[in-house]
C-alpha cells in the first residue's frame, strides 16, 4: 500500500511538472511510468485495441471492430469466443468441401453431358476454394444448374395446351389430343404430362415409319429390280463405339478418363477384336521433353500445363476415339476401328492443335508439342504385349522426338 501511495504521489508530481492536467488517461500513463521506475509490476498500460485487432483474421476483426471494451480482460474473453467460433466454422467448411468433392465425383457420371462436364471442371477448381469464396462458388453453381433444367412444369403445361389445339386429320393424333385436354383439365402432375409427351413421340415415330414404307412401295418393280441388280448401295456399317463413356472413372487433374477407365475401354476393344475381327489402334503420347519443362519452369508450372492439356484433349475424346490420362506424364488414346495410318494422322492433327494452343503459368507462356508412339492391334500378338512395347518405345524417345516419323 505504501508503495502505491509513493507511486501515485510521484506520478502526480510528474504530471504537474510537465504541465498536464491529471485526467484519468494521463494519470494512468504517469502511474505506469513511475511504477516501472521503482521496479513495481502493475501490468501493461500501453496495449492498443486497434493494434491487437489488426493482427486478427479478417472475419474476427470485422466482428469486433466496433465494440467497446472496458478492459483487457473483456477484450481477451471476446477474442477467445470469436476464435473458437472461427475454428469451428473453418472445420465445418472443410467438412462441407469433402462432401462437395464426393458429390461432384458422382455428378461426373451423370448421363447429361453438360452436368457431367460442369462437375469435372469444378473438381479441378474446388481445392482453390476458401471460406470467403465458398458462397460465390455456390451461387455460380446454382446459376449454371438453372440452365440445365429438363422440363419446366409451367412450360410443359403450355406445350400440351398448344399441341392439343393443332388441326391434324389423323385418328391416333386426335385421340392423343383428347387425352391431353383431359389431362390439362384435371391439372395432373408433371410425371403424367411427361408420359403423355412420350406417348406422342411414339405416335409420331409410327407415322414416320409408315410414310417411309409408302415411299418405298411407290417404286416400280422394274426400277426396283434395276437398282438392286446394278446400283445396289453398299451397306454402311455403324461405327464401333464405347457407349458407356460417361460411366468411366475420371482423373480429377486432367478431367480425362483415368487409367482404370481406359483399361475398361481396352478390354472392350480387345473383345471386339477377338469376337468380331474389329481392329483398333493405341497411341501412347505425352509432352515432348516434359522433364525439361519441369526443370525450366518448375514442377507447379508443369502440372498446370498437364492439367490444361488434359482439358484441351477432352474436346477430342469421344465414343470412338477415347483419350485417357495414363499416369505420370503419359496419355493413352484408344481409336476403335482405326488403321495405323489413321491413328498417325489423328495424333499429328492433335500435335498441330497443341502446338498452336496457349499454355500459361503466372503470366508466362509455355510452348509445348507432343511425343507419341502408335501401335495397331493386328501387328501385335496380344493387347498386353502391344501396351508393353508402346510404353517402352515412348519412354525411349519422349525426350528426343516429337511425333515419330513412320514410313507410309
Amino acid at each position: 500500500m505504501q508503495n502505491a501511495q509513493i507511486i501515485a504521489r510521484e506520478a502526480l508530481k510528474a504530471l504537474l511538472k510537465e504541465g498536464k492536467e491529471p485526467t484519468p488517461e494521463f494519470y494512468a500513463e504517469a502511474f505506469y511510468a513511475q511504477a516501472k521506475k521503482l521496479g513495481s509490476n502493475v501490468g501493461e498500460i500501453d496495449f492498443s485495441t486497434e493494434k491487437i485487432l489488426e493482427m486478427l483474421d479478417k472475419e474476427v476483426r470485422e466482428s469486433l471492430f466496433n465494440r467497446k471494451f472496458k478492459n483487457k480482460n473483456e477484450l481477451i474473453t471476446s477474442l477467445v469466443q470469436s476464435i473458437h467460433h472461427l475454428f469451428f466454422y473453418k472445420r465445418n467448411f472443410y467438412t462441407q468441401l469433402e462432401i462437395l468433392k464426393l458429390l461432384l465425383r458422382l455428378l461426373t457420371t451423370h448421363p447429361h453431358k453438360e452436368i457431367s462436364m460442369l462437375a469435372k471442371g469444378q473438381l479441378l477448381e474446388i481445392d482453390k476454394l476458401n471460406a470467403q469464396s465458398m458462397q460465390i462458388w455456390r451461387e455460380r453453381w446454382a446459376e449454371q444448374m438453372k440452365g440445365i433444367v429438363e422440363l419446366d412444369f409451367i412450360d410443359l403445361a403450355k406445350g400440351l395446351e398448344v399441341l392439343s389445339g393443332f388441326k391434324i386429320q389423323n385418328s391416333s393424333f386426335c385421340h392423343w389430343q383428347e387425352e391431353a385436354r383431359k389431362c390439362l383439365k384435371k391439372n395432373t402432375n408433371k410425371e403424367t404430362k411427361i408420359k403423355l409427351l412420350h406417348k406422342l413421340e411414339k405416335i409420331l415415330k409410327e407415322q414416320f415409319s409408315k410414310l417411309e414404307q409408302n415411299q418405298v412401295a411407290k417404286k416400280s418393280p422394274k426400277h426396283h429390280q434395276t437398282t438392286t441388280s446394278t446400283h445396289q448401295p453398299k451397306h454402311k456399317s455403324v461405327p464401333l463405339k464405347y457407349n458407356d463413356i460417361y460411366s468411366l472413372p475420371i482423373d480429377s487433374m486432367t478431367t480425362l478418363v483415368s487409367k482404370e477407365g481406359m483399361q475398361e475401354v481396352l478390354d472392350f476393344a480387345e473383345s471386339q477384336f477377338q469376337n468380331n475381327q474389329k481392329n483398333y489402334s493405341v497411341i501412347v503420347f505425352g509432352i515432348a521433353a516434359y522433364e525439361k519443362v519441369k526443370e525450366h519452369f518448375g514442377l507447379e508450372a508443369a502440372k498446370r500445363v498437364m492439367a490444361t492439356l488434359g482439358r484441351l484433349l477432352k474436346r477430342y475424346s469421344n465414343e470412338s476415339d477415347l483419350i485417357a490420362y495414363y499416369g505420370e506424364e503419359e496419355f493413352l488414346a484408344c481409336l476403335l476401328e482405326r488403321s495405323k495410318e489413321e491413328a498417325i494422322e489423328f495424333i499429328r492433327n492433335l500435335d498441330s492443335i497443341v502446338s498452336q494452343s496457349i499454355f500459361m503459368f503466372q503470366q508466362t507462356r509455355i510452348n509445348i508439342s507432343l511425343s507419341a508412339q502408335v501401335s495397331h492391334r493386328v501387328e501385335s500378338e496380344s493387347l498386353e504385349n502391344m501396351l508393353k512395347v508402346s510404353l517402352e518405345e515412348f519412354s525411349k524417345h519422349k525426350d528426343s522426338k516429337g511425333i515419330i516419323n513412320y514410313e507410309s
